[in-house]
């Protein structure tokens, strides 16, 4: 695990190296690790299973780069996020990191006003269009599409097969662009589908979905896959789902976002097919430094995909001491 940390202290340290040919360019330029205050939307909870490495990404590119780090937990409501996005620009910071759930309507006057105070404002995790900020994370729609294509693929589906999407299924809700990309696929690829609208409250607290989901199996009993698309709690607790449905491993196939130590467990077990890897750590790590580079030196604009690949059988184990350590 050690020479893991290490590792990954070097590509901070890498990372933060970037922008030294630009302080090496003028004798006596202030250094780019020069105190900066940036408010960091992360999301969930505290230490929760989809929030953890992107703390960790944060807190590791804060030390690297002295930024004093604020962070703001939302428990992934949108209106939430809208009212931290409020708060932290009162503190007129240098920088604030936000997540783009409430949309790009509802962000615009935020923005505008962030703008004309001067302050940097960057989008992690889930994208906020047409504004022209700094992005990282996935693309939502192709995660989507990915997650499905690699469910048919793996689960062998066709046309036989019948499929539930457990998602974000409203207009503009936070998600639905992904679960949209999941059912496209789906229809494309003529497999039959239900869609099945999570409650706010099942987002907030995963294990709600538990007994919906088993309901839901005990009616359809010819299930042959389930897809969560975009929600690592959720993904993490398929297993108790189908433990509880009275299902056997490989029995159903089941695919979701995030890695996690429910998820990998769960892999391991045989219950989770396949868990899209979105690396949050990324999510955490390069908006931070986006904001010292954009803040001293103008370089906005950018726009980084972090979605690595998946976790399964095959390569669970190699991830697994990665997991242990927080960064996937």
């Amino acid at each position: 695990m050690r020479n893991i940390f290490k590792s990954l202290s070097g590509v901070a340290l890498a990372a933060a190296m970037i922008a030294s040919p630009l302080t090496a360019a003028a004798e006596g330029a202030e250094a780019i690790d020069s105190g900066l205050r940036v408010y960091f939307q992360m999301g969930g909870n505290p230490g929760d299973a989809a929030t953890l490495a992107r703390e960790l990404g944060a807190r590791d590119a804060a030390r690297v780069l002295n930024v004093d780090l604020f962070e703001q937990h939302s428990g992934w409501n949108a209106q939430t996020m809208q009212k931290q996005a409020k708060e932290a620009l009162a503190a007129l910071p240098d920088a604030i990191v936000v997540m783009g759930h409430p949309g790009t309507d509802a962000m615009l006057s935020f923005i505008a006003d962030a703008k004309s105070e001067g302050v940097v404002v960057i989008v992690n995790n889930n994208n906020l269009p047409g504004t022209g900020l700094s992005y990282f994370g996935l693309d939502n729609y192709g995660a989507g599409r990915n997650l499905a294509s690699m469910t048919i693929a793996t689960g062998g589906l066709d046309a036989s097969s019948n499929v539930l999407v457990y998602g974000a299924f409203i207009e503009g809700a936070p998600g639905a662009n992904v679960a949209q990309g999941s059912v496209d696929v789906l229809t494309e690829s003529g497999i039959p589908f239900d869609s099945l609208q999570w409650s706010n409250e099942a987002v907030a607290d995963p294990s709600l979905s538990i007994p919906v989901l088993v309901a839901y199996l005990e009616s359809n009993p010819n299930t042959k896959a389930i897809i969560v698309p975009g929600h690592g709690g959720i993904t993490a607790i398929l297993d108790k789902v189908l433990k509880a449905a009275g299902k056997a491993p490989g029995e159903v196939i089941t695919s979701g976002f995030d890695i996690s130590p429910g998820a990998i467990q769960g892999v391991k077990d045989g219950y989770i097919t396949e868990v899209l890897d979105q690396q949050p750590y990324l999510q955490g790590f390069l908006p931070v430094l986006a904001a010292v580079l954009e803040v001293k030196y103008g370089l906005g604009g950018l726009s980084v995909n972090t979605g690595g690949g998946s976790m399964n059988i095959n390569n669970v184990e190699a991830l697994e001491a990665l997991i242990a350590v927080g960064v996937r």
